[in-house]
């Protein structure tokens, strides 16, 4: 996640499920291990508060750890005029 641009918090041995449901906000949980584990993990991290956290249990990618906006300028405001949506050529 680093390498990235994300800022990893590693867990120091076993960490239980219910902790997800009360640490400050985070972007994703990357786990590897057992099924039984990260089912518990999942359903910890559904019951969250706000934005809703995945459990990522593959190698993550940039999609995982950057954010990205977009703007989008509606110019349906010229109302039809094609010679406004033209910026004035026309």
């Amino acid at each position: 996640a680093k390498a990235l641009g994300g800022r990893a918090v590693v867990a120091g041995g076993a960490l239980d499920p219910e902790a997800l449901c009360t640490l400050p906000p985070f972007g994703a949980v990357l786990w590897w291990g057992d099924e039984a584990q990260g089912r518990a993990y999942d359903e910890a991290l559904a019951r969250r508060d706000g934005p809703i956290v995945p459990l990522v249990t593959d190698m993550p990618d940039a999609a995982h750890v950057l954010l990205e906006r977009h703007l989008c300028v509606d110019t349906t405001a010229a109302g039809g005029n094609a010679s406004l949506l033209a910026g004035g050529r026309g």
